[in-house]
């Protein structure tokens, strides 16, 4: 089961969506969800299941029940053994940390940190209603009061360069960093420091993970995707050739393009 639903207007700037996802697996069976490079910040709230991850070291990481999930530059593996599985999540773009919780972005690239440990008691406080919320639809006016009552005034530059994000987010060109300099009124220099700032990523990098994740779902509307295909929709999100394709799967998915397809039709069954 899965349900995802849209923010309200003035939390649009902020949030993706609220989606929930429950899975059930027979006794003996291990659930491996596969989570690929991603520009957004997860807010997540596991009320089933004992999630493990690998570690720097090697070694096994239990992941918290309720926890930010920083946008990522790699893909990484999530592995629970738990009949019953269940998430609730906040999808935020990651200008929400630094403008709604005064948290510069980069403290989460490639990161997850517990909730309580970031928001202190407001974070355990928010925890423990969503937890005992008996519905989606509750859960979500939950969390949305909460980012509603975060909302703040922000400086006129920031909402130049925040609509310049939003752009890269929303549209099908491919723009710049100097075009996306000159359209918030700042030079490039300054540019690439307030956004790293505000996105955790250097705009370079930021707009490589953008385009790949625009290009995956697209994907993830088709069925039956042959190479040729593909290519022609790789062509069309502006890269250059297979080649250059391929690297950017293998760097965001840890996958080939042919992997990576087999295995969504895998998790779409």
């Amino acid at each position: 089961m899965y349900k995802t639903t849209f923010p309200i207007p003035p939390l649009h700037k902020y949030v993706s969506c609220f989606w929930e996802g429950e899975l059930v697996i027979n006794a003996n069976q291990v659930h491996t969800h596969h989570a690929i490079a991603n520009s957004k910040v997860e807010l997540l709230f596991c009320y089933a299941g004992n999630y493990v991850t690998t570690g720097v070291n090697g070694q096994p990481v239990k992941m918290p029940k309720a926890s930010f999930y920083g946008q990522t530059t790699t893909s990484k593996q999530y592995i629970s053994t738990a009949r019953q599985n269940g998430f609730f999540g906040v999808r935020l773009y990651a200008h929400a940390l630094p403008l709604l919780f005064s948290i510069p972005a980069t403290m989460l690239t490639n990161q997850h940190i517990d909730i309580a440990s970031l928001l202190n008691k407001q974070g355990a406080e928010l925890s423990e209603r969503i937890f005992l919320a008996p519905s989606f639809e509750e859960r979500v006016q939950i969390a949305a009061d909460f980012l509603l009552s975060r909302l703040q005034k922000k400086p006129a530059k920031l909402e130049h360069l925040e609509k310049r994000i939003l752009s890269v987010y929303h549209s099908a060109q491919h723009l710049s960093i100097c075009e996306l300099a000159n359209q918030a009124n700042f030079s490039q220099r300054q540019f690439e420091r307030h956004f790293k700032n505000l996105t955790g990523f250097s705009p370079k990098t930021y707009l490589k993970i953008s385009r790949f994740e625009s290009l995956a779902s697209a994907l993830s509307c088709q069925e039956g995707i042959t190479s040729q295909k593909l290519t022609d929709m790789a062509l069309d999100f502006g890269y250059y050739d297979q080649a250059h394709l391929n690297r950017h799967f293998k760097e965001f998915t840890g996958l080939s393009p042919s992997g990576y397809l087999k295995r969504q039709e895998v998790q779409n069954q």
